[in-house]
């Protein structure tokens, strides 16, 4: 079976027992990340990976202690497929229920077509327009018309991660909107459709929501721009 990677928060040790018990129905085993609470770390620590410049230049909000923590999580796992040269693996955050079981996730890596990163969970509130380009058993593997916001769910690649780990070595926007930017990380995202997972309802995610948004700086103009050139660029880079 798939290597699956759950990333939780020290502490967080009801979602980590909420994770086993639903990953346990489908005798799944899994291996925790523990993942980097951005509250803790220093100024300098942040700064290590977080471009205040890339952030004015690609994004109309500063990051959040915890979304840049986020970030690095998501970092530690895919370092992980690197490190250890697996082929994929599965890269959970903890928040999330399992309506299906994995069948034919695992039937779509055997088939060995290459990949890059396959969602595996939308984005409740705004799901995506998708298009079909194959049959995986009685799924559908698609690719969107915008990548799907958050990071519940998540199918990734050893080159995939390879290639999302040099992407990030300076980043500047949250980990799920720079995944919609992904001809800047020369990956290719994808779905199967029916998802596997999905983010568990008015349950916001611990590595992330450690701080509102409320008090951090904000650009109108900025977004506005950056709203156009992203439009442009999710259009005309299709493949």
């Amino acid at each position: 079976m798939l290597p699956i990677f759950v990333i939780n928060l020290d502490g967080s040790d009801q979602r980590l027992a909420n994770v086993s018990a639903q990953l346990a129905q489908y005798d799944l085993s899994f291996e925790r990340i523990s993942a980097v609470d951005g509250r803790i770390m220093s100024e300098s620590q942040r700064l290590e990976h977080y471009s205040p410049s890339l952030n004015r230049a690609g994004y109309y909000k500063s990051l959040t202690p915890g979304e840049i923590g986020c970030y690095l999580s998501h970092r530690k796992a895919w370092q992980r497929i690197v490190d250890e040269n697996l082929e994929a693996a599965i890269i959970l955050e903890d928040d999330f229920l399992m309506p299906h079981g994995l069948n034919d996730v695992a039937q779509f890596v055997q088939s060995k077509q290459a990949f890059d990163y396959v969602k595996l969970s939308d984005h409740p509130g705004r799901p995506r327009k998708t298009k079909t380009l194959k049959k995986i058993g009685d799924s559908q593997l698609v690719v969107f018309d915008k990548v799907p916001a958050r990071t519940c769910a998540q199918l990734v690649s050893r080159e995939g991660a390879r290639k999302l780990l040099q992407a990030s070595e300076s980043f500047g926007r949250p980990v799920d909107i720079d995944l919609q930017y992904w001809w800047e990380k020369d990956i290719r995202v994808m779905g199967i459709k029916p998802f596997v997972f999905t983010p568990a309802p008015d349950v916001k995610s611990d590595i992330s929501a450690m701080q509102s948004r409320n008090d951090m700086q904000k650009h109108r103009i900025r977004r506005l721009k950056q709203q156009l050139s992203f439009k442009l660029n999710n259009a005309f880079r299709q493949p």
